[in-house]
Parts: C-alpha cells; sequence; structure tokens
C-alpha cells in the first residue's frame, strides 16, 4: 500500500492547483481522476475552452454557403476544437505527472477507511 501526504480526487482547476503547491512544499500527493479525457477539469474539456473555441468557429462561418460548405466547416471546427482541448488536456496531465512529488491516478477513488482511500482503476 503505496502512502501519501496528500490525496486529491479530481483532477480540476481546484484539484490540479492544490496538488502543484502541496508538492512544491515538498509533500508527496496523489490525484485520482476518473477518466484520462477529463484531466484539467470541466473549463478545459466541456465548458469554457471548447465553448469559446466553437463560438470563434461560428462567427467565422459563411452564412451564404452551400449545406456541404457548412457541413465541411462544421468539422473542422469540431477537430479544432478537439485538438486544442487534447493539447490542454494533455499538458495540464504533464504538468502534475512529471513532478516527482505527484502521482496521477486514472480511477475511482473512494475511502475505505478514516486513513485509506482505495482506487478503482477504470
Amino acid at each position: 500500500m503505496k502512502q501519501y501526504d496528500d490525496i486529491i480526487i479530481g483532477f480540476g482547476k481546484g484539484g490540479k492547483t492544490l496538488a502543484a503547491d502541496l508538492a512544491k512544499r515538498g509533500r508527496t500527493v496523489a490525484v485520482i481522476e476518473r477518466s484520462d479525457k477529463v484531466y484539467g477539469g470541466t473549463c478545459i474539456n466541456i465548458g469554457c475552452i471548447p465553448t469559446k473555441t466553437l463560438v470563434h468557429a461560428a462567427k467565422s462561418a459563411d452564412r451564404d454557403a452551400s449545406w456541404e460548405e457548412k457541413q465541411a466547416h462544421y468539422r473542422r471546427a469540431i477537430g479544432q476544437k478537439e485538438e486544442v482541448t487534447s493539447f490542454l488536456r494533455q499538458k495540464n496531465y504533464h504538468n502534475l505527472a512529471d513532478n516527482p512529488q505527484i502521482t496521477v491516478y486514472t480511477g475511482v477513488g473512494s475511502f475505505a477507511g478514516p486513513d485509506v482511500v482505495e482506487v478503482r482503476m477504470t
């Protein structure tokens, strides 16, 4: 059984910021996130960033384009959104996982006792 000074469940803005700060203080930290598709939290993956990327693409769309041209523009916009979110997700992951004080687990964390957290790997 591995031991850590701190265990954080959730890789969102609060979790990643706290983990980095604790590691900077020399503490060993485990960060648990249920899916590798949400490293970095809601804003990066399904909220702010994807929305802003798609809104920007929509503003540049040709309203008079043919149906086929609109479909192609939409596919490009979705691709660009995926590229941006993937880049940011990986950057956030490496900002923590590359720190020797931090271990990232992809799984579901739950309390098994007052001082024990289990991780069911996904």
